[in-house]
């Protein structure tokens, strides 16, 4: 349950940074002059939306991406939905899949397949609809509407209203099963308290309890696949949320960043190479003797910096060579320039996940955006 909240607590963390932030970006784009971002009419190419509220009310044939503090589904018809917000909210409307997290979901339309989240309170109204499965992590649990999939979730406070056409597989402090609830299939549970289950609840299959112990095979293997699996998806959703923060705060550092970048790609990879092996050398060094260790931190804290201006860097050159492939307009805003690097450190991300290369290959790309981003750094402190 530890893991739980504490997936919730970087979500929330990163989600309030990107809201406090996103206003204060930079001016350089008009686009993020206004802190209301609206999508109307219809659309047939992928969607980046940010700001510090985001409503969508348009027909999407492709997929959408949007960050905000508020970020609204209102009468919208999207393809996968891929969403980071403080509050996030389908009020009404149909997404086929969503991949969301926030400190508060709520649900009021209608999922066509499958959703996964992970917040600080999801709940799913009992106007909302999955017609897939739903994978939630969260504090606390409101299931009233209707899932025609399996549920599995975890959280502290679990509490079922509505219907579940398969099964629900749940890990909480306190489950409550509320009368008007129906369960077509199993309710597997994983608590040290039983399931509260009021007497008008429907169950159709059996009830079983599984214990959360070492010598319990199942319930380690469901810990590290479905815990895992958010806290997976939670650090990749904080790792976009920090990489949109730095774009809009330093849009033109990062810009010319990536113009370095393309520029002279082996110059920067080389440069970021040695970069790295210097700094670590040097916080070694610097972390052997006690006077050191205050500038071994502060040595540590200014490579994590750079590490992910970097990241961002080598991200929005994968995500203009995507821009580039699909032949899209020459003229770019922030907006663009944020959605493409979003892309771009999803592409670099799946690459990391090939076995063996993948990592090898996901780390130069990196060292090689450390370089650029430092020579960048470099060259604007000596100009200042």
């Amino acid at each position: 349950m530890s893991n739980v909240k504490h997936v919730v607590g970087v979500l929330g963390l990163g989600i309030l940074l990107s809201g406090i932030l996103a206003p204060y970006a930079s001016a350089e784009s008009k686009t993020f002059e206004r802190e209301n971002v609206t999508l109307k009419g219809s659309h047939t190419d992928m969607q980046f939306l940010a700001g510090q509220s985001v409503r969508i009310s348009a027909n999407v044939a492709d997929d959408v991406f949007a960050a905000g503090r508020d970020v609204t589904f209102d009468s919208a018809t999207v393809q996968n939905a891929i969403v980071a917000g403080y509050d996030v909210e389908l009020r009404s409307g149909k997404v086929a899949d969503m991949i969301a997290a926030a400190a508060n979901i709520k649900i009021a339309g209608t999922i066509e397949d499958d959703i996964v989240a992970a917040a600080r309170s999801i709940r799913v109204s009992s106007e909302g609809t999955i017609g897939g499965d739903a994978r939630f992590a969260s504090e606390t649990i409101d299931m009233e509407g209707r899932i025609d999939g399996n549920l599995r979730a975890a959280a502290a406070r679990i509490t079922i209203t509505g219907k579940i056409s398969g099964k629900a597989d749940l890990l909480a402090q306190r489950i409550v099963i509320a009368s008007g609830a129906a369960i077509a299939g199993d309710l597997i549970y994983r608590s040290d308290a039983e399931p509260e289950i009021a007497k008008g609840a429907t169950i159709g299959g059996k009830i079983r309890r599984i214990e959360i112990d070492k010598s319990n095979l199942s319930a380690i293997g469901f810990s590290i696949l479905g815990i895992g699996l958010f806290i997976t998806l939670s650090w990749a959703v904080a790792m976009l949320i920090l990489i949109v923060i730095v774009q809009l705060a330093f849009p033109g550092l990062m810009a010319s960043s990536a113009g370095q970048l393309q520029a002279n790609l082996w110059s920067n990879l080389g440069r970021g190479i040695a970069g790295f092996l210097l700094a670590g050398a040097l916080t070694g060094l610097l972390f052997a003797s006690i006077l050191g260790i205050p500038l071994g931190v502060a040595l540590s804290l200014v490579i994590a910096v750079v590490w992910l201006l970097g990241l961002v860097t080598v991200s929005n050159c994968i995500g203009l060579l995507i821009r580039r492939l699909r032949r899209s307009p020459v003229n770019i805003q922030l907006a663009g320039r944020v959605g493409w690097g979003i892309a771009g450190a999803i592409v670099l991300g799946m690459i990391a996940l090939v076995p063996f290369v993948g990592g090898i290959i996901a780390s130069l790309a990196i060292a090689a955006g450390f370089g650029a981003a430092a020579a960048e750094l470099w060259k604007r402190l000596r100009t200042a």
